[in-house]
């Protein structure tokens, strides 16, 4: 379907309005999980499932984006994901206990890990190739921004109002772009029947929640049990499973064909420890600031606000820096950044100053945003323009599924910090502080990750080379 320049530009701004808030879910709620563990009296280990299995589940509906979009017209595919979003945040608004909280954070995130890919199509579709560079980089700027400017919009919320007015919030932003989408957006495709191997979806919803669940709960007792390992094993076998099926379909969920492209594999993971990189702290770092040094919400927020600043002006000017000085420099340059932000953060106490937190955090949001996406169009770059749309597919889903172990990751290191020093004698409060050492530490370590592998990128950010990449 044809439309004039006045309905495509409403439809765009219906499009990033709906992104923006299911990206901003992804860390909205990292400032109340202290809020939320003495609401229903859970662990920190068991919190961290309101962001981690939300990053886990957007991660695995993401192939399923291109099923929709094939199966569905555009116009109600986007109202049943924003209607299935409101239902998610009524539920969170109305739990009575932790478990029907988690229920509802993963039914926002079955809407919007479909919603994002969903949008990145229909842009495609809406603009001619001349026209696509603008409309491109206002969504870049939206995944970079949204989930960075959580933490600051809820410290703000949690000020005035408690937990639950967060989810207040989403449900009147999701309604009323229901509402504009309900009499300003079009259908633009044709539909057709098309099949989905389910197989292949639960396989991967198994394996993955298994591997979490386990860290989960090594977080919650300090040790590992053999039932855990098994249960460990039985993941990795579910996801060997998902994998091998993926290369005998003739249309798998994930064509997982492109990884055999080594440059693609190394940009897609560069752009995955970006990720990790960032949800990890954006998890980490309130709790933190509201348990080892008794920070309110609101001023954890300000503490993140200059971080989110940074990470906005940074990530379109990202783009002109890829094109000008190609992916490697920028990539070494981006993970140098995040290493020196976070370096502080391993002798972060109580009485650290809280310039010196700003400053790290905010260095350490420039890094990332010269990395992550500019890694990711590098990914792409280096694909054969027929297998484009399976990279980004491809790669989108380790990114997200990356973010969501590294989220699962951090807080079972918190948790083994702290119970090992208190196995030492060492006061609860130094206990902790021990803990969140230790994840920052990793994060350190991901940094330098980061820039050993930079070296292994193209000099040029264009891939002119692509077949001499596969293995």
């Amino acid at each position: 379907m044809q439309i004039n320049t006045k309905k495509r530009n409403i439809m765009m701004i219906i499009l990033l309005a709906g992104a923006f808030i299911s990206l901003l879910a992804e860390t909205f709620l990292n400032n109340a999980l202290v809020t939320i563990m003495r609401t229903f009296q859970v662990s920190q280990t068991t919190v961290q499932w309101l962001s981690t299995g939300y990053l886990l589940i957007v991660g695995v509906m993401i192939p399923l984006s291109a099923w929709i979009f094939e199966r569905f017209s555009t116009r109600r595919s986007y109202l049943v994901m924003l209607f299935i979003f409101i239902i998610g945040s009524l539920l969170c608004l109305s739990a009575s206990n932790f478990y029907i909280l988690l229920g509802g954070r993963l039914i926002e995130a079955v809407a919007a890990g479909a919603l994002m890919p969903f949008v990145q199509n229909v842009i495609l579709k809406l603009f001619a190739p001349q026209q696509r560079g603008v409309a491109v980089g206002m969504t870049g700027l939206v995944i970079a921004f949204g989930p960075a400017v959580g933490p600051t919009i809820s410290g703000i919320i949690l000020k005035y109002y408690d937990w639950r007015m967060l989810f207040i919030i989403l449900t009147v932003a999701s309604t009323i772009v229901f509402l504009c989408a309900f009499f300003g957006f079009y259908k633009i495709n044709n539909p057709h029947k098309t099949n989905l191997d389910w197989l292949s979806f639960a396989e991967a919803i198994v394996g993955f929640g298994m591997i979490l669940f386990i860290f989960s709960e090594i977080g919650n007792t300090g040790k590992i049990t053999l039932i855990e390992s098994v249960l460990f094993l039985i993941g990795i076998v579910f996801l060997i499973l998902f994998g091998k099926r993926q290369l005998q379909l003739t249309q798998p969920l994930l064509n997982i064909r492109v990884l055999l492209n080594r440059q693609f594999n190394w940009a897609t993971t560069l752009s995955t420890l970006s990720n990790l990189a960032m949800v990890g702290i954006e998890l980490v770092l309130p709790l933190y600031l509201q348990t080892t040094r008794n920070e309110t919400a609101l001023s954890t927020g300000l503490i993140m606000m200059p971080g989110a600043i940074i990470m906005g002006l940074f990530n379109p000017l990202s783009g002109y820096l890829f094109d000008k000085f190609g992916v490697r420099i920028i990539s070494f340059i981006g993970f140098i950044a995040l290493l020196l932000g976070t370096i502080p953060m391993a002798f972060f106490t109580a009485h650290t100053s809280i310039l010196l937190i700003v400053f790290s955090y905010a260095i350490r949001m420039m890094g990332i945003a010269l990395t992550m996406m500019t890694t990711f169009t590098a990914g792409i770059n280096a694909l054969d323009e027929t297998d484009t749309a399976y990279g980004n597919a491809v790669s989108s889903t380790i990114r997200q599924i990356g973010g969501s172990l590294g989220t699962a990751i951090s807080m079972t290191i918190v948790s083994l910090g702290s119970l090992t020093a208190t196995n030492r004698g060492l006061s609860p409060q130094l206990a902790t502080e021990i803990g969140y050492h230790w994840t920052f530490d990793f994060m350190i370590v991901i940094a330098i990750l980061g820039i050993l592998i930079s070296f292994k990128l193209p000099v040029s950010c264009n891939s002119t080379t692509k077949r001499s990449t596969i293995i």
